[in-house]
């Protein structure tokens, strides 16, 4: 039998339903251990900002409600199940499907990955404020796309706060059981003014996002015993893609961001004048080589001369998606080009590495290509 066939025949077994077989041969593993000293607990939350029109939809009375995962260390005592990384995977298999080129049934048995957070677990007892960062995903991404760095950071001492950007992540459930879709793609690619037209309205809110979340903190921390114990002082901010853009415009924007960090930033966004004026807190950039569009990183670099704190490290045999989870699940994701030639443990360390030596305030890599 030619290979062709052969090729034809493995997949149309694996489409018929075999679950055992496809996880035998398109094999997903759980996301690695964190590093640090702590357990780490998971939470959720939904909160609703009274002050803010949903512009996504048409319905004026309609408020901008966000969904938010919060990932904490937790007591050494902590017990209990670890978090499956999907919640509800019968919703989001569909997208993840889509997204990433690969037939939902190779990817089904993703709702069986586990993660290494506690749900619930009891937050650790500090005789100081636990340091807080916020997290922004990308276009059509989702709060937990950056599980292994949150769960990193965790793992070490830190709060970090990620919410659904509603409309531009790829799906949102809310408590009720209404959704929110994707709703922010440019189909037209569209360019100069009709480009900021219609892209920067969604950094505004997503940067609005961010600083919402902050108002909130503040304000459940009076009678919250859990928000009590987080800082606001010197909130770090990080981002992938277009969540670069948005950490580094709330940074811009709220004095109680004190750092900020790019996972492969979608900079095209970034307004001129904020460009032009870069930024007095510490910055850092993380990406890949070069990026399709050169104007990107021009526009990175302009940024980064006129900001007194601002450094970049770019990594050769990376891709965009390298910056999140994506990667991490399997090689599946080398086979189908979708992350780049660097292993995966390798990757995994320098990003996990950089995210928490800049949060930490280290001193940071900045090597560009070779």
């Amino acid at each position: 039998m030619r290979a062709g066939s052969m090729s034809a025949m493995l997949l149309g077994l694996l489409a018929s339903g075999c679950s055992s077989l496809v996880a035998k041969v398109f094999p997903l593993e759980d996301l690695p251990a964190p590093d640090g000293p702590f357990a780490v607990g998971v939470n959720f939350f939904e909160w609703v900002d009274p002050n803010r029109e949903e512009l996504f939809t048409t319905d004026p009375d309609d408020r901008r409600r966000l969904v938010g995962q919060v990932w904490y260390p937790a007591t050494p005592s902590a017990v209990g199940e670890r978090l499956p990384y999907l919640d509800r995977p019968d919703r989001r298999l569909d997208m993840i499907s889509y997204q990433s080129g690969l037939p939902k049934f190779m990817i089904r048995h993703m709702a069986k990955v586990k993660t290494h957070a506690i749900l619930g677990a009891p937050l650790l007892e500090s005789a100081t404020p636990l340091p807080l960062v916020l997290f922004s995903h990308g276009l059509s991404g989702m709060k937990n796309q950056n599980t292994i760095q949150a769960e990193t950071l965790a793992s070490h001492g830190f709060v970090v706060v990620s919410v659904d950007h509603a409309y531009d992540a790829f799906l949102t459930l809310f408590e009720d059981g209404t959704e929110a879709d994707y709703r922010s793609a440019d189909t037209e690619n569209r360019q100069g003014d009709d480009f900021w037209a219609f892209r920067l309205p969604q950094l505004k809110t997503r940067t609005k996002d961010l600083v919402f979340v902050l108002n909130e903190i503040e304000r459940l921390s009076v009678t919250d015993a859990f928000w009590a114990q987080v800082s606001l002082e010197s909130v770090g901010a990080f981002g992938h893609s277009f969540g670069g853009a948005t950490a580094l415009m709330a940074a811009t924007e709220d004095a109680r961001i004190g750092r900020c960090l790019a996972l492969d930033g979608w900079m095209l966004p970034v307004p001129t004048d904020i460009v032009r004026s870069g930024i007095s807190k510490p910055f850092h950039y993380l990406g890949q080589a070069a990026w399709d569009d050169p104007l990107n990183y021009k526009k990175l670099d302009r940024f980064l001369a006129a900001s007194s704190q601002g450094t970049k490290q770019l990594v050769p045999g990376t891709k965009h998606f390298d910056y999140s989870d994506a990667p991490q699940f399997s090689d599946l994701a080398k086979r189908f080009g979708l992350s780049g030639s660097l292993p995966r443990s390798e990757l995994r360390a320098l990003i996990d590495d950089t995210v928490l030596d800049f949060f930490q305030g280290k001193t940071m890599d900045t090597r560009d290509p070779d």
